[in-house]
């Protein structure tokens, strides 16, 4: 998707990030000037910790989703990534001073932390949960999100209780998932409105657009879980279902997220925090938000 012309002004060290699957310049020892790589260099940040790390190479790799449009998606034309994700993921970079490596792991693994230093950063749509919380450490959210049941256009479904029983298509890993297996008892990080129907069949797939891209291939199931700007983007774009009802179901605090059990991250996630702070308060995330989401403004809380 397009980004208007003034937004690419905020994004102007796009030079410094890599916009293609996987490329990334040259690592180099030494960071742009002013940015938070160079001042902690300068002040000689350990290379032991995450964001040491990181400002020696040069080079930040962030796992994203290349199929989960409008927040993250690769542009068939362009072979480049777009979207909310991941223009937050590119300002990150930028201020940090680094280019950016494009990982692409599955759902199950993110959340699963230990992540064996094979990628850096997450910055994808991931939800603060307790379980989660064990094993990640969780940036203050850069955006909220309130997710919906969707059904098949044709459904006769008009309430959670008239799928009882029934078959529901969901993302391996996601908070949705773990909602729909009655997971959320003692949830205190997620808003929920409401418990699953019972006697469900769940069928998950690694990512969400495939229930999505499955039902237009014939496939059927009888709902689904998602976020209100992922079905309005599927249903903007063709896709044959519709919401259950006006009713939310979740509302969830949406985070950069780092792995426990890799490198420390206190000072990754100090500086990341400051990035996602200053973007709040300047309008950034706003703008950048409203560019990707068809004009909705994610960043602040409903």
């Amino acid at each position: 998707m397009k980004i208007k012309s003034t937004l690419l002004a905020l994004l102007t060290g796009a030079a410094l990030v890599a916009g293609a699957c996987g490329a990334s310049a040259s690592p180099s020892p030494s960071a742009a000037a002013g940015t938070i790589c160079e001042k902690a260099i300068a002040a000689g940040e350990a290379e032991t910790t995450l964001l040491g790390f990181v400002c020696k190479q040069g080079e930040v790799r962030i796992s994203t989703d290349p199929n989960y449009p409008p927040f993250s998606s690769l542009n068939a034309t362009s072979n480049e990534y777009e979207g909310f994700d991941i223009d937050v993921a590119k300002l990150i970079a930028e201020k940090l001073g680094v280019t950016i490596k494009w990982e692409t792991p599955s759902w199950d693994a993110l959340t699963a932390g230990n992540w064996a230093d094979r990628w850096d950063v997450s910055v994808g749509s991931m939800a603060q949960t307790e379980a989660r919380a064990k094993v990640i450490d969780f940036s203050e959210p850069y955006y909220y999100a309130l997710a919906y049941v969707a059904v098949p256009a044709d459904s006769t479904a008009m309430s959670l209780s008239d799928l009882a029983g029934k078959e529901f298509c969901i993302g391996s890993g996601t908070l949705y998932e773990s909602w729909l297996k009655g997971e959320f008892a003692n949830q205190s990080l997620v808003e929920v409105s409401a418990q699953p129907p019972a006697g469900i069949t769940i069928t998950s797939e690694e990512t969400d657009n495939l229930c999505i891209e499955k039902l237009a291939a014939g496939r059927t199931w009888d709902g689904f879980v998602q976020g209100k700007e992922f079905i309005d983007n599927a249903i903007a774009s063709g896709a044959a279902i519709k919401y259950l009802d006006s009713k939310w179901l979740t509302a969830e605090k949406i985070s950069v997220a780092l792995d426990k059990g890799g490198k420390d991250t206190a000072s990754m996630l100090a500086a990341i925090n400051e990035i996602i702070a200053a973007a709040h308060a300047d309008g950034t995330l706003s703008a950048l938000s409203k560019a990707s989401l068809n004009g909705a403004d994610v960043t602040v809380k409903q």
